[in-house]
């Protein structure tokens, strides 16, 4: 299993399958989720 917390929450702990992960991983190196942030600017 893979665990994953947000440091400003450490006690909410997501938990997910190394495939599940492997999936997620391949999704966003794809583009599948740059709608989400499309038009919001990052500060470099």
């Amino acid at each position: 299993m893979i665990y994953i917390r947000e440091t400003e929450q450490p006690e909410v702990v997501a938990v997910t399958t190394p495939a599940k992960w492997e999936a997620f991983v391949k999704g966003v190196r794809a583009g599948e989720f740059d709608h989400f942030v499309a038009g919001v600017e990052v500060d470099a």
